[in-house]
């Protein structure tokens, strides 16, 4: 395996991988602490710091399933064909990433009906009740994952086989049906993109007519009401950006062999996916950038 790395053992691409997932795992656990430190002291979270929260859990199971799964491919490649194994690992990996993607799109419509003003309709009915419908688009995408990844059991066959010293066939891989593949997919993927692309284009247009009208009528452009409105598309676009870019690297390892190299730095985005996403989360949440800065400051004091 060393052959496919440029001046690298295997080792230390191992090292490589996994220091990309712990530093994952660390940032998302952040966001996670800081809002149960907050609970824990009697405050309740908001529906955007349940969304967060939420959208940090899925991402930390997200990591810790793909660290497993590359602990296996490096060291132990007979124990992921154990069956039980397999199906836990990649079912996890499945559900982790079909929540990650409701829960952004949730999010991504909770901004577009905080900020633009409806006049009635469903969407205006969605406004008016969006702090009540959170929990239950929470439960919803937890749900729905779930049941997306029932049948990958099923449908999942094992790749067989012979043994050239008995008459045995032996286990070297699984194979997903790519029907259930592709309904999967693009239930719990490409829907959810879509609602963060909407969502994030008419907040984007909204936020620019509005900046055109202010400078047309000489007002202060510069208010916090709109600095707000401004994070919120700014972390839009973003996890727009990092959706986008996982999907088409995601797409991308289907069509590579591992023994290529340019496999395995597509695989190593697909391991940073959690850190980026977390990232966008804590610059774009006011609480979660004061206590960076806190921390900061201890720091730089000792």
């Amino acid at each position: 395996m060393g052959s496919i790395f440029i001046g690298l053992q295997p080792n230390d691409y191992f090292a490589i991988l996994m220091a990309v997932v712990v530093i994952g795992i660390l940032t998302n656990a952040f966001i996670v602490l800081v809002n149960l430190r907050d609970w824990l002291k009697g405050q309740s979270l908001n529906s955007s710091d349940k969304l967060v929260v939420s959208l940090a859990l899925s991402n930390t199971c997200f990591s810790i399933a793909n660290a497993a799964i590359t602990t296996c491919a490096f060291f132990f490649v007979e124990l992921v064909l154990v069956d039980y194994i397999y199906y836990i690992l990649y079912g996890l990996v499945s559900y982790a990433l079909f929540s990650s993607s409701w829960l952004s799109s949730w999010l991504c419509l909770f901004f577009f009906l905080k900020i633009i003003t409806f006049q009635g309709g469903c969407f205006g009915w969605m406004k008016n009740k969006v702090e009540l419908l959170v929990p239950w688009l929470i439960f919803l995408s937890q749900v729905m994952s779930f049941v997306s990844v029932l049948p990958f059991f099923w449908t999942t066959t094992k790749v067989f086989a012979g043994n050239f010293t008995s008459s045995e066939l032996i286990v070297i891989g699984y194979q997903t049906n790519s029907f259930y593949n592709y309904i999967s997919l693009v239930v719990n993927c490409f829907v959810p993109f879509l609602i963060v692309t909407a969502t994030t284009g008419r907040i984007i247009a909204s936020l620019s007519l509005h900046a055109h009208h202010m400078k047309q009528n000489m007002e202060d452009s510069s208010g916090p009401s709109l600095k707000v409105h401004q994070v919120a598309a700014r972390t839009m676009s973003l996890l727009l950006v990092i959706y986008l870019i996982f999907y088409v690297v995601e797409l991308s390892l289907g069509f590579l062999s591992q023994a290529s190299q340019f496999y395995w730095m597509c695989f190593m985005l697909i391991l940073l996916f959690p850190t980026l996403q977390s990232l966008v989360l804590i610059t774009g949440n006011s609480k979660l950038r004061q206590v960076c800065s806190d921390l900061m400051s201890c720091k730089r004091k000792h």
